[in-house]
């Protein structure tokens, strides 16, 4: 496949932007439904039906959809592991958005959460381009089973967001999401691959994987939305925008086969480098001045 990495850079670049700002307003019409943006309480189905009906809310889907189009770009251009742990980007960007929005000065203990955030995301992406196979490898067979695997993970933090301790349930929420994005963005590139090289319209695999994508993007939505009523907008995209490019890495290493010139070091370093990045988010969680400022809601 013909590879374009400075342009697929630029297009991620500017897709971390667009969802910086959908975030931001998704997070604001979410919180006109829960009763402000720092309730943290679980949005209920007639919740959940108002939310749609909202035009701010709307703007913000529209926005992920040009951030998803410019990703769908890029993944075509450059190998998985490339693209995928540039979209921790958009960290920054929902930190800048929402101290402007919500009136508040970002404290330099949340800086520095950000920055252990893109730090150990950079490194894990460094590493994975380093090791990354020229070629992607995989059986239809593969990418369902690896797709179910995702699925039942998410199902689980899910139960987490939705009955876990309230000072995790934006976390695990926003992660239920985040493993659903890293896999879309691995689907994405197989179903890119059918199209170009196999005979995809008799294909079960190529129309399961494209159900598989649909459903995968309603259900990581519906949990991003969960995330929003539980906490700030930069906790869900510092957990989505570390945890999902991990997950796409992971995917392509363990089901695409872009892990072939993985090395025991290589992976050594990507464990660490995950764990820091993963630290950031949840300092980032904690040292957030509404959460800080935030009194503790009844046992439900």
């Amino acid at each position: 496949m013909h590879h374009d990495i400075p342009l697929a850079i630029l297009l991620t670049i500017a897709k971390t932007i667009v969802f910086a700002l959908a975030a931001t307003l998704q997070h604001q019409a979410v919180g006109q439904q829960s009763g402000g943006p720092h309730r943290r309480e679980t949005l209920s189905l007639r919740q959940l039906w108002a939310l749609i009906r909202s035009s701010r809310w709307w703007l913000g889907a529209g926005l992920n959809g040009v951030g998803a189009l410019l990703s769908i770009g890029a993944l075509l251009l450059a190998p998985l592991t490339v693209v995928a742990p540039l979209a921790v980007l958009a960290v920054p960007w929902t930190v800048m958005l929402a101290s402007r929005v919500h009136h508040f000065r970002v404290p330099p203990v949340m800086w520095g959460a950000v920055g252990l955030t893109v730090t150990g995301t950079a490194w894990f992406a460094v590493v994975a381009v380093l090791h990354t196979a020229e070629h992607d490898t995989y059986a239809g067979s593969g990418v369902l089973v690896g797709v179910l695997v995702v699925f039942a993970i998410a199902g689980l933090l899910a139960l987490v967001g939705a009955r876990g301790p309230r000072a995790w349930r934006c976390l695990a929420w926003a992660s239920a999401g985040s493993v659903i994005f890293g896999q879309e963005s691995g689907l994405i590139r197989v179903i890119g691959e059918y199209i170009r090289h196999e005979d995809w319209a008799g294909s079960v695999s190529f129309w399961a994987l494209g159900v598989a994508l649909v459903a995968g993007s309603l259900l990581a939505a519906a949990f991003t939305q969960q995330a929003f009523a539980h906490g700030p907008a930069e906790t869900v995209m510092g957990t989505t925008n570390a945890a999902a490019p991990m997950v796409a890495v992971i995917f392509g290493v363990a089901v695409l086969g872009e892990g072939a010139a993985l090395t025991v070091p290589a992976a050594v370093m990507m464990i660490v480098s995950g764990l820091l990045a993963i630290t950031g988010v949840i300092l980032l969680s904690h040292f957030h001045p509404h959460a800080r400022r935030m009194p503790q809601p009844s046992p439900s």
